[in-house]
């Protein structure tokens, strides 16, 4: 069975723009549009926070912040995915590597919190979910179709989510 409804999901660090869509890119239907915070204030930062720590320490963390992250995110998006069949995560593809590496690195640290908010979302999400790479989207075929906020974020989400619709 095809889906008629589809979450995006445009990922950044600490939270994400949500749009659920119906009909197509030519027939839009934008059905809920929403920002969810995943991790408030400086928690968002989990990796930044974890390159002050000990090794194991900085585990410990990480852990807990994934923890803490799945539920809100879980409860999150829940709400909005009644008669939703799938989910777009606009996010790039990759792994972060090893803590140890990555803490050792300011740009490893970036990738890594993006791989971390990707990955919580994915597993969060209580419908399939599939990674759409930004640049398979181009932006320019979506105009404005909602209230704001209705900027790049949410239209890349909306472009994700038509782009599963059907499949």
């Amino acid at each position: 069975m095809s889906a008629r409804r589809a979450l995006g999901i445009t990922v950044h660090t600490g939270w994400g723009a949500c749009v659920v869509v119906g009909g197509s890119l030519a027939r839009p239907e934008v059905i809920a549009n929403a920002v969810v915070e995943i991790l408030p204030g400086h928690e968002r930062f989990c990796f930044h926070s974890a390159a002050e720590m000990e090794l194991e320490a900085a585990t410990e963390w990480i852990e807990r912040m994934r923890d803490k992250a799945l539920r809100t995110a879980r409860q999150a998006l829940a709400s909005l995915t009644p008669g939703v069949g799938v989910c777009a995560i606009v996010a790039k593809q990759g792994e972060s590597g090893d803590l140890s590496a990555v803490v050792g690195s300011h740009p490893r640290i970036h990738t890594a919190e993006g791989c971390f908010y990707r990955d919580v979302l994915r597993a969060a999400s209580p419908v399939p979910a599939r990674i759409v790479p930004p640049s398979s989207l181009d932006i320019s075929l979506v105009g404005k179709l909602a209230a704001p906020p209705w900027s790049r974020d949410q239209k890349l989400a909306a472009l994700a989510a038509w782009s599963l619709i059907g499949r």
